[in-house]
């Protein structure tokens, strides 16, 4: 393995430890839980997921989001009231929460390849789009999940897709474009100041000789 390879596995590592620690800070703090109105409130415990995968990869992301899907259980058994405690049962809190990261990396994929073929298609679109996407599967399956089991009817699943759910999606697209924009700015930033230092380099190089 090169010295490349390395770095990227580590970063790999301890962008998924960092991502699973903040989710489960949020999970088993309710600070995932942003409040709406009429009592209602959105999630954003499934960002660090889209997050993760966007940045370091579908294996992390996968990570993180299986570190989702077991705090969730935890918090069900230990903490559950009412609906909440059907999210014990593995296929509704952790199945779910592992098509995140792959619904988010193929999209992204697919999204990337139309950016690079059209000057119409920003790339921070693409990340927006896939955030998108990955917050309407995890929602779309867990609250599937929960019609097949009998915890809801039908028709609330699709009262929660459109009213809550678009509204996650919107916090997940602003949250994890931002955070994805600034980051590689700075790497730019940082790469710019290396070549210049080099530049500067090469230059008293020339000047001593």
């Amino acid at each position: 393995m090169d010295n490349t390879s390395r770095k990227n596995r580590n970063f790999s590592i301890a962008l998924t430890g960092a991502m699973g620690a903040l989710t489960v800070l949020f999970a088993f703090t309710r600070l995932g839980m942003i409040p709406w109105f009429s009592g209602a409130s959105i999630t954003i415990l499934h960002v660090p997921v889209i997050l993760c995968t966007l940045i370091a990869g579908i294996w992390a992301g996968s990570g993180v989001g299986l570190i989702f899907g077991v705090s969730s259980l935890i918090v069900a058994a230990t903490q559950g009231e009412g609906l909440d405690l059907y999210f014990v049962n593995p296929l509704i809190s952790v199945l779910p929460r592992l098509c995140i990261a792959p619904a988010v990396y193929f999209s992204f994929l697919g999204f990337k390849k139309i950016s690079q073929k059209t000057k119409f298609f920003p790339l921070a679109l693409s990340y927006g789009l896939s955030a998108f996407i990955g917050t309407m599967a995890n929602s779309f399956l867990v609250l599937g999940a929960l019609v097949i089991s009998g915890a809801i009817p039908v028709e609330v699943m699709f009262t929660v897709l459109f009213s809550n759910t678009l509204l996650e999606a919107a916090a997940a697209v602003i949250i994890c474009v931002a955070v994805i924009l600034i980051k590689n700015a700075t790497i730019s930033s940082k790469n710019k100041k290396s070549k210049f230092s080099q530049i500067n380099e090469s230059s008293s190089d020339s000047t001593e000789k």
